[in-house]
């Protein structure tokens, strides 16, 4: 008698597990590319926020020129002189009296465009061509009326407090002075605009 051959077990495993490895192969190119397309996401988001930020930090440094050129207005320009200060001045975008504003505190002269041109304000805006960013200001005097300063019609603060709001800080011959807002709107080029404001005790 002659012996037969049989075919090894072990072969037939291996003829069995070529077919089974094509799926996980497959799964596995899936689960890499939606890790792919999730990686890029997240550096879009990356990216798009540190624009954001450096946008806005723009805006904001831009709008420091609108309050220094009120500051000026107000120390050594049109307005340096109390009795300046007490009637509205068009050209400067000065108001001697408090401005309505919306809820967050933000006069409506800046928030709608329509509202400056009724105003008649013609203070130029500050406009930087590089960037493309427009900066327009007002100030307004914190009192109820035009003319004299009066402490019953008027927010004031001690000369040479810190804060306008702060009787802690006394000093001797100290007078009560107004209080002037400065408000400034940045417009960037997209449209996008940001609202800063300061306050002044002259």
């Amino acid at each position: 008698m002659t012996a037969r051959c049989h075919p090894c077990p072990a072969r037939r495993t291996v003829r069995a597990c070529r077919g089974i490895a094509l799926p996980f192969t497959l799964i596995a190119l899936v689960v890499l590319l939606l890790a792919g397309v999730g990686l890029i996401r997240a550096m879009d988001v990356g990216l798009l926020q540190a624009g954001n930020l450096a946008f806005r930090r723009d805006l904001a440094n831009q709008a420091e020129r609108g309050i220094a050129q009120a500051v000026t207005l107000l120390n050594s320009g049109a307005l340096a002189t109390e009795s300046a200060r007490e009637a509205h001045s068009l050209a400067n975008n000065y108001s001697a009296t408090r401005l309505a504003t919306n809820a967050q505190g933000i006069p409506t002269l800046l928030t709608s465009d329509a509202a400056f041109t009724a105003a008649a304000y013609t203070g130029a805006d500050i406009t930087d061509t590089a960037s493309g960013v427009t900066v327009r200001w007002v100030i307004d005097r914190q009192c109820a009326a035009t003319g004299s300063m009066l402490s019953t019609s008027c927010a004031t603060a001690l000369s040479g407090s810190d804060s306008a709001a702060d009787d802690r800080y006394r000093f001797v011959n100290a007078e009560s002075l107004p209080v002037y807002r400065i408000s400034v709107r940045a417009t960037g080029p997209r449209n996008t605009q940001a609202f800063f404001q300061a306050t002044v005790v002259r």
